[in-house]
């Protein structure tokens, strides 16, 4: 018995094979993101062949080149200066004037000014003294002088010392405690000392000096007069300095030093 396999969605007739190469898939191309970091790649170095070599002027044509370089040295006062004003640059040139009356007209006269301003100032004086003398008067403090001041603190100290009554010594004294008793109280010893405690008393300590004469350099050596000295004559015979003698030893006793 064979068995036969069919495909049953065969007979919808939907299934169109196509004959063209199947297509690949389209590569994505991923932009590089801008990155604000530096690299660390090196700079490229300075191509020397690439360099000018040309040398700079000299004498008169380094002085002809660096001519812009005097600007702010001023000139002397008889040449011409190219950028100059006329003269009367800030003149008007119409010949057109204001007259007298135009500026009486605008400003006013000055001797009319002036009289009103005195006239004004009258006026305010006269209304200043008004208000002062309608202003009520302060009244006037009294006046004394230093003296009348203490006349009157010994007026009063006189007076307060006449008010005071001072009892004089054992005024008013009672003589109920003239038959009176002192009576004083022993202390009892509970446990008495055999033997008397003698306190003694210390000698002074006297402090002991000791002369020392003691030497802690030597002397000063003695010059030698005979060494050469600097100055002589030129190309005399060189000296040879002498040794100086060995420094004297100091002298020592025994007698100066104290017994241990």
């Amino acid at each position: 018995m064979s068995f036969e396999n069919k495909n049953l969605y065969a007979l919808l007739g939907n299934d169109v094979e196509d004959d063209s190469a199947p297509q690949l898939p389209v590569r994505e191309i991923v932009k590089k993101t801008a990155s604000s970091k530096k690299s660390d790649v090196p700079p490229p170095s300075a191509d020397p062949a690439k360099a000018k070599k040309k040398s700079k002027p000299t004498g008169n044509e380094g002085a002809f080149k660096a001519k812009p370089d005097n600007k702010s040295v001023a000139g002397p006062s008889n040449t011409p200066s190219k950028h100059y004003k006329k003269p009367f640059d800030r003149h008007s040139r119409s010949d057109k004037t204001d007259s007298k009356k135009k500026i009486k007209q605008s400003w006013g006269d000055s001797t009319d000014r002036e009289i009103e301003g005195e006239v004004e100032g009258l006026e305010d004086a006269v209304a200043d003294l008004e208000t002062e003398s309608d202003a009520p008067q302060e009244p006037e403090t009294p006046k004394k002088s230093l003296q009348d001041y203490f006349a009157e603190l010994k007026l009063k100290q006189s007076e307060l010392e006449g008010q005071k009554a001072l009892r004089k010594a054992n005024e008013g004294a009672e003589d109920k405690w003239a038959d009176a008793e002192k009576i004083e109280k022993q202390q009892e010893a509970y446990v008495q000392s055999t033997t008397n405690k003698k306190s003694k008393a210390k000698a002074q300590k006297e402090k002991k000096f000791l002369e020392i004469n003691a030497i802690f350099a030597d002397e000063q050596p003695v010059r030698d007069e005979s060494r050469s000295t600097r100055g002589g004559a030129r190309g005399g015979a060189k000296v040879a300095p002498k040794k100086s003698s060995s420094s004297p030893k100091p002298e020592i006793n025994d007698k100066n030093f104290p017994s241990l």
